[in-house]
């Protein structure tokens, strides 16, 4: 029996129409993203779905890793995916969405588009700034996963959240926010209008920093934070399709 929260690749072949690399939130693992990858592939994509370092394991775990390796494992997936032989996307929820958005200012060559889903790139709890500090007296804190509107879907987290990977969280933001001007792919975004976890200002921030000349936002208006597990799940994975199908005519006719 497959364990959904292991990370996974759906290769269809030479009849793919492109590569989605699908990356999960802090705390959380590629479970979240699995619905979404099958309705993907479904309609003709490859998925890869990394697990980063860290996550899928106790709060304990998390807590020695870093963003520097989640971004890497995030690139390394980048390279399986561009393996395929087919134009690659980027998608990401939460901090899976900071990442892809790092990964578009590294490697945005690379990258035919990106879709993200509740993206963070700052933090506007008042306390946020203590984490460097607060790790030494306080490890860990309540469990931020499930922040969800349907009330029989449980996503799954570590049981914590370890304050010291959410130091290193912090610091991804602080070199990515400044570099979003090197964001030049095409972006869909999509927001959930209450959100618990992230505020939807930072998906305002985002579109304000990126120079990407199409940019395509959506508000979800029954979901939470794990929007992709939520009430709108299925306007995030059909709106992910629409902008990948449009963004590969478009590249056709660059080319033609």
């Amino acid at each position: 029996m497959t364990n959904d929260s292991e990370e996974f690749t759906f290769d269809l072949g030479a009849d793919a129409k492109a590569t989605m690399v699908l990356c999960h939130g802090f705390t959380s693992d590629p479970a979240s993203m699995r619905p979404w990858g099958e309705y993907l592939r479904g309609e003709g994509f490859n998925v890869v779905s990394p697990l980063l370092p860290g996550h899928g394991e106790t709060w304990q775990v998390l807590a020695k890793a870093t963003w520097q390796q989640w971004y890497r494992r995030l690139e390394e997936a980048l390279d399986e995916a561009l393996a395929l032989g087919r134009p690659v996307f980027a998608g990401g929820l939460s901090m899976g969405g900071s990442l892809c958005l790092r990964l578009a200012e590294q490697r945005g060559g690379d990258l035919s588009g990106l879709v993200l889903v509740n993206p963070a790139i700052f933090d506007d709890k008042p306390q946020g700034f203590l984490a460097p500090v607060l790790r030494y007296v306080m490890p860990s804190v309540a469990s931020i996963g499930s922040d969800l509107n349907k009330p029989d879907v449980r996503e799954k987290t570590t049981s914590r959240t370890p304050v010291a990977a959410y130091a290193s969280l912090r610091r991804l933001w602080a070199v990515t926010r400044p570099e979003l001007a090197r964001v030049t792919v095409p972006l869909r975004i999509f927001t959930s209008a209450e959100d618990h976890v992230v505020s939807p200002r930072n998906s305002a921030v985002i579109r304000a920093g990126v120079r990407s000349k199409d940019v395509e936002s959506t508000v979800l208006p029954r979901s939470f934070h794990v929007a992709t597990l939520d009430y709108d799940a299925e306007t995030i994975f059909s709106g992910s399709v629409e902008f990948m199908n449009r963004q590969l005519v478009k590249a056709r006719g660059v080319h033609d």
